[in-house]
């Protein structure tokens, strides 16, 4: 699997892959795979026998906006399938002042965040894909923010999702529903610990995979949560529900 467009365009230019089809994994962390449940890794392993090449475009902390200004990589890869998995990052930038400012010194945030700010680059995205590639667009529903599902972050990703349903809808793209098989993963009538946008707890569990070696799955346990590992990224079962998904949609259309 090419672990970034760069790669991938390096081969390219070798002729490499003239005979494969290409499908990009476009995203933030929970797609990069770094810090996350590697869904996009464990896709390309099962179809590894198949000529395709993978290409992670996933980029820690991105929000909407950011994607759209790294179109140009993307549409160089001529892919034939794109997923597009982007919106945690936009929510959380909601979260408080000091998550806006945060974003905005990490990732030039450049206004006020909002779900129309969120819309307007999510459309952008989609159409630069349509009109300059070839490729079969999956759009992901965005994942919960901590496993309180009535929380004031998860109503708000609620929100987030219905409107990404309804541009995916107009536009024409297709939707994979991964909320409701994430959920499945909870324990019903539990009360999680509650997410608190607390970075440490992010660069800790982090820290756990990588040098202690813990696994994704072992570190939610540790942290009292059942799909995700830090209340914002993946463990290890939540990330089969994505590939899943994914693997269901590139059998499909390659």
């Amino acid at each position: 699997m090419h672990r970034s467009p760069e790669a991938f365009l390096r081969s390219r230019r070798a002729g490499k892959t003239d005979s494969r089809s290409t499908v990009v994994f476009l995203g933030d962390s929970i797609t990069r795979g770094a810090v996350s449940s590697n869904w996009a890794a464990a896709v390309a392993r099962r179809n590894g026998n198949r000529p395709i090449d993978f290409v992670n475009a996933g980029v820690n902390g991105d929000l909407a906006f950011n994607v759209v200004d790294r179109l140009d990589q993307v549409v160089a890869c001529r892919p034939d399938a794109v997923t597009l998995l982007i919106g945690t990052n936009d929510v959380q930038a909601t979260q408080s002042e000091k998550m806006e400012h945060m974003f905005r010194r990490q990732k030039g945030l450049r206004s006020v965040p909002t779900l129309a700010h969120y819309r307007s680059a999510v459309s952008e995205i989609l159409e630069n894909v349509r009109t300059r590639t070839r490729a079969s667009v999956a759009v992901l529903e965005i994942p919960m923010l901590g496993e309180n599902l009535g929380s004031e972050m998860n109503v708000r990703v609620d929100e987030y999702n219905r409107a990404l349903r309804t541009l995916v809808h107009e536009q024409g793209h297709e939707l994979l529903p991964i909320r409701a098989g994430l959920q499945q993963l909870l324990t019903p009538d539990r009360t999680p610990p509650p997410y608190t946008a607390d970075v440490a707890v992010i660069v800790t569990a982090s820290l756990s995979h990588s040098l202690l070696r813990r696994s994704w799955n072992e570190i939610s346990r540790r942290n009292g949560l059942e799909a995700l590992t830090d209340h914002v990224h993946l463990n290890d079962r939540a990330g089969a529900v994505v590939a899943d998904a994914v693997c269901d949609f590139v059998r499909r259309i390659t």
